[in-house]
């Protein structure tokens, strides 16, 4: 069961090269910031036109239930061959972000199951440097413990709080790894090491010591790395033991600035998601690899 819910969210070789349209009240300043409509429903068309256009092509998207209720009845009825994640966090946000907490919404972990075609359900949690972090790691264990009683895939985000850089980030990255990883979840997600601003020497030195201490398949994100750097910055991370990406805006933010978005992300955002796709089929370690580790 295990096996066929990794199947499921990955590449033919193993590993991951999944799309991210879970975003909320960021995603509505990214809106804003362009220019563009932001109300609710400009959200939802926009998630239902990304997962159309490049849900055929990724393997597997990430939606959440509250804006991304169409993105996921397109993922089920256009792209059934695609693995489908469901977001059952609840975030704490000012209208247009940024995000200020996040917990575990153990009351959508059933919602979404119960819909069908799910292979994952994910959790967001901060992990801030100095802080203790008993009660996140208490919701990541319920979070994990759930997934695997109702058969689903735990794809956990650790995300620490810094700024590309704070001295320390790296060694703060590795931490987080060490204590979400305790729960053993099936995915883990993080930040790239240093944002992807060091060279591809020390982003490979340190995602390797993200692989040490985490234990399980983990996928880098794209906020926060400048796009034309993102492509290499995966490459040097999956050299050092990271089974791919899950990205948002570093594959569909360019939409935002187009005059017709849905051209665009059938066009630049699908060329750049390939080349994510050529990345991780060349460089990413495979799921099973990490597995068979343990």
């Amino acid at each position: 069961m295990i096996s066929a819910g990794y199947e499921a969210l990955s590449r033919p070789g193993g590993g991951f090269a999944m799309v991210a349209i879970d975003a909320r009240e960021s995603m509505r300043g990214l809106f804003r910031d362009a220019g563009r409509p932001s109300e609710d429903d400009d959200l939802r068309e926009f998630k239902r036109m990304t997962a159309r256009e490049l849900g055929g092509l990724a393997s597997a998207v990430l939606c959440d239930p509250l804006y991304g209720a169409g993105a996921i009845s397109t993922m089920r009825t256009d792209h059934p061959a695609t693995g489908l994640i469901v977001a059952v966090d609840a975030f704490e946000e000012p209208r247009y972000g940024p995000l200020k907490e996040a917990r575990l919404d153990e009351a959508a972990i059933d919602a979404a199951v119960a819909g069908g075609g799910i292979s994952a359900l994910k959790l967001y949690l901060f992990w801030r440097p100095g802080e203790r972090p008993a009660a996140r790691i208490d919701d990541a264990r319920r979070f994990v413990e759930r997934c695997r009683e109702l058969g689903v895939l735990s794809l956990l985000e650790g995300v620490v709080t810094a700024k590309p850089g704070d001295p320390g980030f790296n060694d703060a990255l590795v931490r987080a790894a060490e204590d979400f990883g305790a729960v053993s979840p099936d995915v883990y997600k993080t930040q790239l090491p240093t944002f992807g601003r060091g060279d591809d020497e020390t982003i490979e030195r340190e995602s390797g010591r993200v692989s040490d201490a985490v234990g399980v398949p983990w996928v880098v994100l794209s906020n926060g790395v400048e796009s034309a750097r993102f492509p290499s910055a995966v490459a040097a991370a999956c050299r050092g033991g990271a089974s791919g990406l899950l990205a948002g805006r570093g594959v569909w933010r360019a939409a935002l600035s187009a005059p017709d978005p849905a051209i665009e992300l059938a066009t630049g955002g699908r060329a750049r998601l390939s080349e994510l796709i050529e990345v991780v089929d060349a460089h990413a370690r495979p799921w099973s690899t990490v597995i068979a580790a343990k």
